[in-house]
């Protein structure tokens, strides 16, 4: 879902040829975060996206100039990239590491390739916990981010070179968090999670085929 979303609302010749389709699979991340509970993100991205089309519709018409060139370049970001950068994070935040690896392992991918997306995971997970409490200790010393950024020397000093220390760390714990679960190339694994398609799975699998075909028709017919 996140691979058709992020294709056909990029290249941008669904909203030219069937609109009411492009709106609705532009909206349909941000309804399945809503029913996940995460009402904020939901509604303050559905209400960008509205407004990013209406200004695109009746605002930069016949625009000109620098700020038009600009708001244009907002609305393409809000109208055609956010959708599917918001269908990822529904896929990550709704996905379990134990349910990943092993729907990954039932997929046959080597372990190649499973170990490495599993401890990436969990890799810029880890990151942004600590880039979040680097911010929290500095702003307890009253170096905010409008301060360090008049000021960028101090910004590096006191902020990305605390956090890039931390991710030396990181680096290393995780990488022993994952041989700590007996995830090693060549060996079999135990995992408590079962996975398996379901209705539901079925019917987006059979939805994005219907935005594909949409797409193909509305660009060869």
């Amino acid at each position: 879902m996140t691979g058709v979303i992020s294709y056909v609302l990029l290249l941008g010749n669904l909203q030219q040829t069937y609109l009411a389709a492009a709106i609705a699979i532009s909206l349909l991340p941000y309804l399945l975060l809503f029913l996940e509970k995460r009402y904020k993100e939901s509604i303050r991205g559905g209400v960008l996206l509205l407004a990013a089309g209406l200004v695109q519709k009746f605002l930069l018409q016949d625009a000109k100039g620098v700020w038009a060139s600009l708001f244009l370049f907002l609305t393409v970001i809000f109208l055609r990239m956010a959708p599917g950068i918001m269908m990822g994070k529904y896929a990550f935040v709704t996905t379990g590491m134990s349910d990943l690896v092993c729907a990954l392992k039932k997929m046959r991918l080597p372990d190649q390739i499973v170990i490495p997306m599993t401890v990436m995971a969990r890799f810029f997970y880890t990151v942004r916990e600590d880039y979040r409490q680097v911010k929290d200790a500095m702003y307890l010393h009253g170096l905010t981010t409008a301060r360090l950024l008049v000021h960028p020397v101090r910004l590096l000093e006191y902020r990305t070179v605390p956090l890039l220390m931390c991710l030396t760390r990181t680096a290393d714990e995780v990488a022993v968090s994952a041989l700590t679960r007996g995830m090693e190339v060549g060996k079999r694994r135990s995992s408590i999670s079962g996975t398996k398609l379901t209705g539901i799975d079925y019917a987006f699998f059979a939805l994005m085929l219907l935005v594909i075909g949409v797409y193909i028709r509305g660009k060869y017919a």
